[in-house]
């Protein structure tokens, strides 16, 4: 038996005696778009989040997208973000018609906050840093360079719900937080979802509208937007999940743990005193990093690497010309090693493997 990454199964536990009853409901209802499950998982999330409004939406890009369009930003205005992210963050981006400028980033891969003020123009409008992993960026430092210039920030918090930057929660530190809920994060539904949270009520009665075709009520048009609603069965689902999603999390920070006392031949990336941590990916730097990775797969253990292509290296990216040098350097070195589903045995086996890697190649 080899160490998978992830297992996305369901236990019968979990389906039997919490799911099951509650989806019976929703199919005697019959009301499977809306309703009060989706209202009930707002409410709950935001309450979570400490936000004052949660927007359910059909996907954590479309959190990106409609965020995006209810600042007002679209063609001729440029947006600051990372080059090491999922493509879903410069796709939002470029799907309003805006471009994307990439800065580089620090030994922590999130957003060098140095490097901001210099791609700031005339035609900047937005920051969105991204909490890569379930680590937080640095929001202060962040939140007062949008101030000085008049940008708004949008925290790309896919990775991150549950993260702690100075004690409060990622998704209530910029002017818009937009989330994933993909199964594969802490907090996952049963196919694709997204949220975003805010304290401005007239942003969140803007992307209520952008999600349900731009209605202001039945029959009323006041915007153009698209159908990016979340479903009553997946909200029922995240509703359960939401009640255990701090115990997910601990979880996962008692497993980050053990990794970072085991290993000692590779850098993994760690939390500080200002940031908790809450391991979406336990993610590690190291050298002869493809060497490494195929050496875990003939021992039976899976890795991934997030993400192995920067952004600005794609086809649609391409054109820009941008030069990030500690972004393309570490992209070599990174590897994500197996977190959600192993025991501390598998972590210690995991280890054990490393070490004897770097043994070898030290002879």
């Amino acid at each position: 038996m080899g160490i998978d990454y992830i297992d996305l199964s369901m236990s019968e536990d979990e389906y039997e005696k919490e799911i099951s009853p509650l989806l019976k409901r929703v199919f005697l209802k019959g009301n499977f778009v809306g309703g009060d499950e989706v209202e009930e998982f707002e409410k709950n999330f935001s309450k979570y989040i400490g936000s004052k409004y949660a927007i359910s939406l059909n996907s954590g890009t479309d959190a990106l997208i409609l965020s995006l369009k209810a600042l007002d930003i679209s063609c001729g205005d440029e947006v600051i973000t990372v080059s090491n992210s999922f493509i879903s963050t410069a796709n939002a981006i470029k799907w309003v018609g805006a471009e994307a400028v990439f800065v580089d980033i620090g030994n922590d891969l999130l957003i060098d906050t140095s490097k901001i003020k210099r791609a700031i123009n005339k035609k900047t409008k937005a920051i969105i840093p991204v909490h890569l992993m379930g680590l937080a960026c640095d929001m202060s430092e962040i939140n007062k360079i949008a101030k000085e210039y008049g940008l708004k920030v949008i925290e790309d918090a896919a990775q991150s719900v549950g993260s702690l930057y100075e004690g409060q929660k990622t998704g209530t530190l910029g002017d818009i937080g937009a989330f994933s809920l993909h199964p594969l994060k802490n907090l996952g539904g049963i196919g694709d979802g997204g949220i975003v949270t805010t304290d401005n009520e007239d942003l969140a009665n803007k992307i209520r509208m952008l999600r349900n075709n731009g209605l202001k009520s039945r029959d009323t048009l006041e915007v153009v937007g698209i159908v990016s609603r979340l479903d009553s069965i997946n909200a029922t689902v995240l509703n359960c999940r939401l009640k255990k999603v701090d115990k997910i999390i601990y979880e996962r920070r008692e497993k980050a743990k053990l990794y970072n006392t085991l290993l000692k031949s590779v850098l993994p990336i760690k939390e500080d005193t200002k940031r908790v941590h809450s391991y979406h990916t336990f993610v590690i730097i190291c050298e002869k990093r493809d060497e490494l990775k195929e050496f875990l797969k003939d021992s039976g253990i899976e890795t991934k690497i997030h993400y192995p292509n920067l952004i600005h290296t794609q086809k649609p990216y391409k054109a820009l010309h941008v030069e990030l040098p500690q972004s393309e350097k570490l992209v070599k070195k990174i590897l994500t090693l197996p977190l959600a589903n192993v025991s501390k045995e598998d972590i210690k086996q995991v280890c054990n493997k490393i070490e004897e890697f770097y043994s070898k190649e030290a002879i």
